[in-house]
Order: C-alpha cells, then sequence, then structure tokens
C-alpha cells in the first residue's frame, strides 16, 4: 500500500509560491482539429500549517480548422488536511456566452476506511472512495518520495473533485534526478533537484479500454514546484511555460 502523507518517513515540503504559466499549441496529430491555442495560467500553493490551499485559474482560448473556437475560464480551488482526512473542492467554468458550470463538495478518508466524496454541485451526489485513496497533494508528495528512492513508476488512486465522479487510476513515470541548478540567476525555488515526470490519468471508461483520458509531463521540484508542463490529449497538446514565480509567506507553524 502506498504511504500517506502521516508516514514520518515523508519529508519533503511544499514551499508556498505563486506562479504564472504561459500557455500554449505544441505539437499537433495530423487529424487533429485544433489548429491555434493560447492562455495563461496562474497557480497558489499556500500552506495553513494544518493543511495546504491550492488556488488554479487559467484561460484559454482554441481555434478550429473549420473556423470555430472555444474561450474557456476556469478556477479551482481546493484545501487539503496534511493528515489526509479531509479535502474540500470548488470549481468554475465560465465561457464567454456568460454559461456556467460550477462542482464543488468535501471528500473525507479517515485512516485505513473506505472514504467518501460528498458533491454539493452541480447537485447533490455521494460517491464512494477506494481505501488507499489520495488527494493532490499527498500525491504529489507520493511520486517525490518515490523518485527519491530510485522508482520509475508509481501507480495510485486520485480524487480531486475536477469532476463528478470517483478516484482516476494515475500512473506516473519518473525519470532520472536532474540536480540542483547553481546559477544564481535562476530563482530560488527553481535552485532545487528536479525530475521529469509523466502521468497517465485513467477514468472508469478508459480504465476498460486501456488508453488514458489524457496525460501531462512535467518538471516537479523537490519542493512542489512544476514546470514544463505539457497536457497531452492524442491529437494535440497543451504546454504551459513558466513565466513568473515568487514565494509565498510562509505561516510559521
Amino acid at each position: 500500500m502506498l504511504a500517506t502523507l502521516s508516514s514520518p518517513a515523508l519529508a519533503f515540503d511544499i514551499a508556498p509560491h505563486r506562479a504564472v504559466y504561459k500557455m500554449s499549441l505544441g505539437k499537433t496529430a495530423s487529424n487533429s482539429e485544433v489548429v491555434a491555442a493560447e492562455g495563461a495560467m496562474l497557480m497558489e500553493w499556500g500552506d495553513s500549517c494544518e493543511g495546504w490551499t491550492v488556488e488554479q485559474r487559467y484561460r484559454l482560448r482554441m481555434l478550429y480548422n473549420q473556423g470555430g473556437e472555444s474561450d474557456m475560464a476556469v478556477t479551482f480551488v481546493t484545501y487539503e488536511a496534511k493528515d489526509g482526512s479531509t479535502y474540500r473542492f470548488f470549481v468554475e467554468r465560465a465561457r464567454p456566452t456568460g454559461d456556467t458550470e460550477s462542482v464543488s463538495g468535501r471528500a473525507e478518508h479517515a485512516g485505513g476506511n473506505d472514504g467518501l466524496a460528498t458533491f454539493t454541485q452541480p447537485q447533490a451526489e455521494k460517491i464512494e472512495l477506494p481505501k488507499n485513496v489520495m488527494f493532490p497533494t499527498e500525491h504529489t508528495l507520493a511520486i517525490l518520495k518515490a523518485a527519491e528512492a530510485g522508482k520509475r513508476f508509481l501507480g495510485a488512486r486520485v480524487f480531486d473533485g475536477n469532476e463528478v465522479e470517483g478516484a482516476m487510476e494515475v500512473t506516473a513515470a519518473i525519470g532520472a534526478l536532474i540536480p540542483a541548478a547553481t546559477d544564481e540567476k535562476t530563482p530560488a525555488l527553481l535552485r532545487r533537484p528536479s525530475w521529469p515526470i509523466r502521468l497517465a490519468f485513467f477514468g472508469k471508461d478508459a480504465k476498460a479500454s486501456g488508453q488514458p483520458d489524457y496525460e501531462l509531463g512535467l518538471r516537479l521540484f523537490d519542493n512542489g514546484v512544476a514546470t514544463e508542463l505539457k497536457l497531452d490529449y492524442g491529437d494535440f497538446v497543451i504546454e504551459a511555460n513558466l513565466d513568473q514565480i515568487e514565494s509565498m509567506k510562509s505561516p510559521g507553524c
């Protein structure tokens, strides 16, 4: 069973930080309908002593080869208790037409017992979670622990509340250690050891086909900072490259 956050062996700390990424279209397959994409993403990862707060906002505009386009602004706010017991989430997707979709609720996971996700939007619904479920920050820390131990793969069941569904199967492929940069021109948050990571996400339908819903490539630093993001949907890839980064105030617990 995967180690949980309460395990004393899990020694990594998330550095509270604010990062801004520029989003663009990466490679496309010959049959892709997407011909262009642009946008920006803001990520804030905070520490409230008892838990982590994460706020992610992005706006992405995509153009299609038949002349259509899509433009969506997404806000994703979460709180995750450090003991792995509680997770709260709120997602809002807004379109220029004024249409808004919201998902919100909370999930609980006590020790070796099954977990439960309780959604309040878009409608009241409860979904059972497996005993070994992880929440997002706990999963990030588990990947870092596996990377430090020299492991090349890590499988986990992860619940993030982004959609009204249960935990997803997430497979992480971990590359070789990249030593910390020593150039003082590099921001201090990036002068840390890091690893190239490839995550494959399998929803309920994807598990049956054996093909992931999507994949995410990134460079993950030992303080939780991520750069060089590549979101792969199969026929096209959206890249999110770090533009700005700064430390956020630590609570001094």
